[in-house]
């Protein structure tokens, strides 16, 4: 009998690219799409209904922090407005690493940039939550 076990998908088999860079000091990514509806309602009909509108792409990538990466990539932006133009992969895979899930965001706007964080006895993470324009799974398992 095969090992389960061994077919769940971990964050340790994971990798995380913004724009070219491997960001290897990631803890957590997260992102999600959720879709947007406008109600629609008729004169003589009781029920709503539900047209759709667009989806909100949304998430936060949390590290340790071992360098100024996140700094030198937005904190231009952050002062001008001149934001940089920025695309996410994320890879998960199987512990075989045969089977790969990829998935492209695109135009991501980082919409906080941590200035400071010191907490004695405590090693600095740095939270950064975006949103983006739009995805692609680039390859499925």
């Amino acid at each position: 009998m095969a090992d389960k076990g061994k077919e769940i998908i971990s964050g340790n088999e994971g990798n995380v690219w913004v724009n070219t860079e491997q960001w290897a000091n990631i803890t957590n990514i997260e992102a999600k799409a959720t879709a947007e509806y406008e109600d629609v309602n008729f004169v003589g009909d009781n029920n709503t209904y539900k047209r759709y509108t667009g989806t909100n792409i949304e998430g936060s990538i949390t590290l340790k922090k071992i360098d100024s990466r996140a700094q030198k990539l937005l904190a231009e932006g952050f002062r001008t407005g001149n934001m940089p133009n920025i695309k996410i992969v994320v890879t998960t895979a199987k512990v075989n690493g045969e089977n790969v899930e990829r998935l492209a965001l695109y135009d991501v706007t980082f919409t906080e940039l941590q200035l400071a964080k010191l907490e004695s006895k405590a090693m600095i993470e740095e939270e950064l939550p975006f949103s983006a324009s739009s995805f692609e799974y680039l390859e499925l398992i």
